[in-house]
């Protein structure tokens, strides 16, 4: 199965629709086909970054993470914080 990888700036620049006349917030179900696909990314982010740590040669210390890694997970956390405020506004 294909996954359409999210970039930050599918994130920062994703839009919903308003909620029809009557009710308040933004489309629903836009919000959560959005929400499918950043979950998605994340299951994708993370089977690959452990799948990169499981191929680390030997000689690499655990947790010694590289530039490309500390990257992923600098956008993984800014991706979860927009997740989280984007899911904050839904509920509301």
């Amino acid at each position: 199965m294909s996954v359409m990888m999210l970039t930050p700036a599918d994130v920062q620049a994703v839009r919903f629709a308003k909620a029809p006349f009557g009710k308040r917030g933004y489309d629903e179900d836009e919000v959560d086909e959005f929400l499918d696909v950043v979950a998605q990314t994340l299951i994708a982010l993370h089977d690959e970054l452990a799948s990169l740590r499981a191929s680390a040669s030997p000689d690499t210390s655990f947790g010694t993470s590289t530039a490309a890694e500390s990257a992923m997970l600098a956008e993984l956390d800014k991706i979860k914080q927009r997740l989280t405020r984007i899911e904050a506004v839904v509920r509301t």
